[in-house]
Parts: structure tokens; C-alpha cells; sequence
């Protein structure tokens, strides 16, 4: 087994060949790299609009994280329920992220509110993700620094898988 490493968020993943997918953040296995390969960006130097977008991003990964989290604990099924809770992590990877990038401490996870019905969170699911793809791309488009183009490019990707999984089950 050898060790490869994600290029969005940096997770260290044992294998005897890169996976399809990064187990932690959700990224397309393009991203795992051999270990020695790997570039730790740390927090880098940003604009003060793609600060700002890395902000909102946050908070929006953030709460997304909360949501999936009481998704997955009023959950009416075991599937659900783990996708739910898979989703919950993926976001709280991308905030982990997002944080580092910006330089600061992860903020707290907030107390968000969801329902006791599958059908319902699934919709709620797909309005999220449909706004978080959405602006990803926006920040992708216009950022100026290639790590910021980087990550919220893979981060819309992972968001659009997100998606999917809403439509399927919702």
C-alpha cells in the first residue's frame, strides 16, 4: 500500500493506486497524487473579493454540513441516513478547507433546522446544492488566483455529485 494525497484538501489516503474518488473531500481521483508529489498551499494570499467569496463559502459549507448532519439523524431510513451523513462530512472537509485557505480557525458548526421526512431533506439537498454549484462557478470565473480557480472548480464538481445523489433519492 502508498500513501496518495488529495491536491484540493489535502487528506492522505492508502492504496495500492489512487481512488476513483478522494474518500474525505469527494474530488475526482485526478486529484490524489503519490504522497511525495503533494503541495501543501496552506493559507495563500487572496484578494479582497475572493476573500470575501472564500467567506460566504464557508458559511455556506458550513451550515450545509449542520443540515446533513440533522439530515442524518431524523434520517427514515439506513440509506438515507448514510448518505446524509457522508454528505455532512464531504461539506465539513470543504469548510476544513476553505478555512485554511483563508487563513483562519473553522468557525463552529451552527445549529440548523431539517424535517423528519426523507422526500423533504432530499429537496432541501438539491436547492443547496443547486446554489452552492452555482456560485462556485461564479468564484472560479472571476477569482484571480489559480489555487482559488483550483479549488471551487472541484468543489462545484462535488457539489454537482451532490446533486445527483438529491435526485435520486428525493
Amino acid at each position: 500500500m502508498k500513501p496518495f494525497r488529495c491536491l484540493i484538501c489535502g487528506e492522505t489516503y492508502m492504496g495500492e493506486g489512487p481512488a476513483d474518488r478522494c474518500p474525505f473531500c469527494g474530488v475526482q481521483g485526478k486529484n490524489l497524487v503519490a504522497a511525495p508529489e503533494w503541495i501543501n498551499y496552506g493559507s495563500i494570499k487572496m484578494s479582497d473579493e475572493s476573500y470575501s467569496d472564500c467567506e460566504k463559502a464557508l458559511s455556506l459549507e458550513l451550515n450545509n454540513q449542520a443540515f446533513y448532519k440533522c439530515a442524518a439523524s431524523s434520517a427514515e431510513t439506513q440509506i438515507s441516513e448514510a448518505i446524509f451523513k457522508r454528505l455532512s462530512k464531504q461539506e465539513g472537509e470543504h469548510a476544513e478547507l476553505i478555512a485554511e485557505m483563508m487563513g483562519v480557525e473553522e468557525p463552529a458548526m451552527p445549529q440548523v433546522e431539517c424535517t423528519k421526512s426523507d422526500e423533504e431533506n432530499f429537496m432541501e439537498a438539491h436547492r443547496r446544492e443547486s446554489g452552492a454549484i452555482k456560485f462556485y462557478l461564479e468564484i472560479a470565473s472571476r477569482a484571480p488566483e489559480e489555487r482559488v480557480k483550483q479549488v471551487f472548480r472541484a468543489l462545484a464538481e462535488v457539489e454537482s455529485e451532490h446533486l445527483k445523489v438529491s435526485n435520486i433519492f428525493r
